[in-house]
């Protein structure tokens, strides 16, 4: 076997490939003792079929196909001995003028060559935060406003107060809906309407009726009324105030705490928001390191890799989308993926080299630690864990997750880390956002 690579780039290569011709001649003789002992042909019986009958009828075929599995196996053999990785299945491409022996080209991508800059480079801005005592409060304050009620009122509508609305809008001669509203509850101020729709209900007392203009957002979700103006006629159902729960022992045991007792209760709230930092201060921790480690670290990405990340992304929304009772999109363009998917098969590129290089392995304690997490949210727990242990395919998918929070940990203890404190609500808000 003869071989030649010429590299089109540093990820792609296309290999020349000469089989000679006694492999030639062997492969296609043993397809054609196959074919000999298998073939059926009118006029003999099985097995006894001449030889030049078998070529005169198969011949062409049997070429093609010996050929096909010599391009399988010098392929491999070539790869092999050139030490190459394939990122993506090989084009093919024969050279028929070739009469001694047979010679193909295979070009495709390989995985790239990956130098990771030292971690001690690297600058990073980590987060800290606690729960204080007014983070308490506000989050009391917050439960208090899950439990409002509503009483009736005469008076004129202001901010905070709910207003129940019937009413009926067309854009551009087209209903908003396929029927009338009806009992539709609008807080003022609390911006669930489109912008503008809430200020025209300001100062409206129950049974009045009214009919405004507004403007649909230029990125509303439906195409057709973004930017565009809809008329509206309204009928004001009823005004309400809200009414707020006292914090009492009541209010109080309707959050578990049996206790309802306030000290408790604060307690129970310390807790759980203590959980939710650390979980957030965790995500963003992550997020820091996983930037940075991109940022800093040059790696070129083979396209069949970032068209595979497409393809599954895709096919993620769409399996998303169906547990919704939502349409799938299938013919969406890649166009539209095609930013976040390199950047995430470069990140893990880097993220697999730097956890080569360094020989970091998951924490059996850790895995078993997260493996327990996810239990805790079922029935039966323990059927769970041994659901995971018992199962490859699911507990390789922990040990990732847990080897991803141990590189983030490593890389945190050797970089140049400089700490920024972040109240709760600051910390938490824009993780609310992205969940």
């Amino acid at each position: 076997m003869q071989v030649s690579v010429e590299s089109n780039s540093d990820i792609k290569k296309t290999l020349t490939i000469v089989v000679p011709q006694e492999e030639v001649n062997t492969a296609i003789n043993k397809r054609y003792d196959d074919v000999k002992r298998n073939a059926r042909v009118d006029g003999f019986r099985p097995g006894k079929v001449p030889m030049s009958v078998i070529k005169k009828k198969f011949g062409a075929s049997v070429r093609a196909e010996a050929l096909s599995e010599l391009t399988q196996s010098f392929f491999y053999k070539a790869i092999m001995e050139e030490k190459l990785n394939p990122a993506s299945p090989p084009v093919i491409t024969p050279n028929d003028d070739k009469t001694d022996g047979y010679e193909f080209s295979a070009t495709f991508e390989v995985y790239p060559e990956i130098t990771i800059k030292p971690v001690e480079e690297l600058k990073l801005n980590s987060p800290v935060a606690e729960v204080a005592e007014s983070d308490i409060d506000d989050m009391v304050e917050k439960l208090r406003t899950q439990k409002t009620t509503w009483k009736e009122v005469k008076t004129k509508a202001k901010k905070g107060e709910q207003v129940t609305i019937s009413f009926e809008g067309v854009v551009n001669g087209k209903p908003v809906s396929d029927d009338p509203i009806k009992n539709f509850p609008v807080v003022l101020g609390s911006k669930n309407m489109i912008p503008g729709f809430e200020d025209e209900l300001k100062g409206v007392k129950a049974g009045e009726k009214l009919s405004f203009e507004v403007t649909f957002p230029e990125d509303y979700q439906q195409a057709d009324f973004a930017g565009q103006v809809g008329q509206f006629e309204v009928e004001v159902e009823k005004v309400e105030k809200s009414i707020l729960p006292d914090v009492d022992a009541e209010f109080i045991k309707e959050f578990g705490v049996e206790s309802g007792d306030m000290a408790d209760f604060r307690a129970d709230l310390t807790k759980n928001m203590t959980g939710e930092l650390n979980r957030a201060l965790a995500a963003k921790r992550k997020q820091i390191v996983m930037d940075a480690i991109v940022e800093n670290n040059d790696v070129s990405v083979p396209e069949a890799l970032i068209d595979n990340e497409i393809n599954q992304m895709i096919t993620s929304l769409n399996e998303k989308a169906a547990q919704a009772g939502q349409p799938a999109q299938p013919d969406l363009p890649k166009e539209l993926f095609e930013d976040q998917a390199a950047k995430r098969v470069k990140l893990g590129l880097l993220l697999s080299e730097v956890i080569k290089q360094n020989d970091i392995k998951a924490d059996e304690s850790k895995v078993q630690e997260r493996i327990k997490e996810f239990a805790q949210t079922y029935q039966s727990p323990e059927e769970v864990i041994n659901w995971y242990n018992s199962n490859p395919a699911e507990r390789s998918k922990v040990e990732g997750v847990v080897l991803e929070d141990q590189l983030v940990d490593w890389v945190l203890e050797k970089a140049k880390v400089t700490e920024t404190t972040l109240t709760f609500q600051e910390l938490m808000t824009p993780a609310q956002a992205a969940g």
